[in-house]
């Protein structure tokens, strides 16, 4: 049994949330997972229930981790947590969930998103937070009165383990528009131009500050002893690339999340551990977003609950995964799934620009094909997707790394390497919760130097090289794909007009 200090890592993921041990020399000694994933109850909603989507899978995970004999309470020295964003997560006085979380993937609020640009002169996507809780204010007002402080997810979770009311630097600056990277200070006047109480937005933290300690309540529901410290914490990508070894410039990192990631480091990720993580354009910070694809595992996952029935069945009786069992099937076939193209924005399209009216589509189906080919289109569109983007810092990435879990395929990882004709790493224990553990032993002084994350927690990668073969096929496929991309923007804008009028 440990008698050792040790990091605990809590991730908050759209699709699952995981908890890590890990020992201050990278040695994984638990961890533990959960999967569940949002509701869609109104076309282009998508939410969470606070209660039982973010906070109780951490107390079952937590239960289960110190009921394991890898790990005592008592040898926890800090915890960090990460989750999903930017999403809306909004409390009442008593600090309990003013209704539903909305996500950062939500599309409801696209007239509340076209009001906030004008009247406060921004320009915010889909994504940003802001307009959806204008959308409370003007949909329902009585939730809306009820709402004292607005957090996200991961906001949420140290609030239910300390008792304190904080949002970190990197979750403020992606809210929409209300945060003053300079200043590191909440721009009021934002809010009250559009009507909002500067009372909803709660204090503010570096991600590795240490902003309070485990509460005798969270202690009593958890298993984890009062007075542990905790970090303010982050949105899962920065401890996604730092859980990675994505740390130094020219270090890039392909995320095969719920959600698809390109990210470049153009600055060593120590200059901005605290937060500001992500550049704004004005190559201050550490991180280059490159790519955001917002269904991407989101995809995948859809494709194994409709197709994947007989391939679960069949694993479930050899004991293999089933996606061994479907990267089988898609490996036997030639790349461009025999001339079948799938567009991935399920959700809207945030790459190459951001357009939410565009859907998803499905392009060259013809009776030779079968479900297999739909698994291959979908694992290439994600590819293809990354590549109208990595072409711009292609000679900046100096390395590649994969992580996230659909990473987990040598087929999909060999894809995407053969579609952007650059080698690819994957190191198989690498994860956002391993990132967020080591940012918080960073925080706590109990690691001292950021390079370990990369130099001795990391070991064993594989590495992934393209195909030259294979590599001409998917430029003239990545061409195809293009067009029908571009070309596909204004019947899709006709399709939203439409759909929007019949529900009036």
């Amino acid at each position: 049994m440990s008698t050792e200090k040790v990091l605990l890592g809590i991730d908050i993921g759209t699709q699952a949330v995981k908890v890590l041990a890990v020992s201050l020399d990278g040695r994984v000694l638990a961890q533990f997972g959960l999967e569940r994933g949002p509701s869609h109850p109104h076309p282009g909603w998508v939410e969470m229930d606070a209660a039982q989507d973010l906070w109780g899978p951490v107390v079952q995970l937590l239960k289960r981790l110190f009921s394991s004999s890898a790990v005592r309470p008592q040898d926890i020295a800090v915890v960090g947590v990460s989750g999903l964003v930017p999403c809306l997560c909004p409390l009442d006085e008593q600090g309990n969930p003013a209704g539903e979380v909305i996500l950062y993937s939500d599309n409801r609020a696209l007239d509340e998103l076209a009001w906030v640009n004008q009247t406060a002169g921004l320009s915010l996507t889909a994504e940003a937070v802001v307009p959806k809780l204008v959308w409370i204010r003007n949909r329902q007002p009585e939730r809306f009165n009820r709402i004292r402080t607005i957090f996200s997810a991961h906001n949420f979770v140290v609030y239910r383990l300390t008792g304190v009311r904080v949002v970190d630097y990197d979750t403020a600056g992606i809210l929409g528009g209300i945060f003053d990277r300079q200043s590191k200070s909440w721009r009021v006047e934002i809010f009250e131009k559009l009507g909002l109480s500067p009372s909803l937005l709660p204090p503010l933290s570096p991600a590795t500050g240490l902003v309070g300690t485990i509460t005798p309540e969270a202690a009593q529901q958890t298993g984890l002893p009062t007075g542990i410290p905790v970090i303010a914490g982050s949105g899962d990508t920065f401890p996604t690339i730092v859980g990675c070894g994505v740390i130094d410039v020219g270090d890039a990192m392909v995320s095969y999340g719920t959600t698809g990631l390109l990210t470049l480091a153009q600055k060593p990720l120590v200059h901005s551990a605290g937060g500001p993580h992500f550049d704004d354009g004005k190559g201050e910070a550490s991180v280059a977003w490159v790519a955001n694809i917002l269904s991407a595992g989101r995809l995948v996952r859809w494709y194994c609950e409709q197709f994947g029935q007989m391939e679960h069945t069949i694993a479930r009786r050899m004991g293999v995964s089933m996606h061994d069992l479907l990267d089988a099937q898609a490996g036997r076939l030639p790349p461009g799934a025999d001339g079948l193209i799938i567009l991935p924005h399920w959700l809207g399209r945030r790459t190459p620009d951001p357009t939410p009216h565009i859907s998803g589509a499905m392009i060259g189906f013809t009776p030779s094909h079968t479900p297999a080919h739909i698994y291959r289109a979908i694992l290439e569109s994600f590819g293809y997707n990354m590549r109208q983007t990595f072409e711009a810092v292609r000679s900046q990435a100096k390395r590649v790394v994969a992580t996230a879990g659909g990473a987990r395929s040598r087929l999909w990882r060999q894809i995407v390497t053969d579609i952007l004709k650059t080698p690819i790493e994957y190191y198989p224990s690498a994860s956002g919760a391993l990132g967020i553990a080591f940012l918080a032993g960073y925080a706590a002084g109990l690691i001292q130097d950021f390079n370990d994350i990369k130099r001795h927690w990391l070991q064993g990668a594989e590495v992934t090289i393209p195909e030259p073969s294979l590599t001409p096929v998917y430029d003239r496929y990545f061409e195809v794909y293009c067009n029908f991309d571009r070309e596909m923007a204004a019947p899709f804008a006709q399709l939203a007009q439409l759909a929007a009028h019949s529900t009036e």
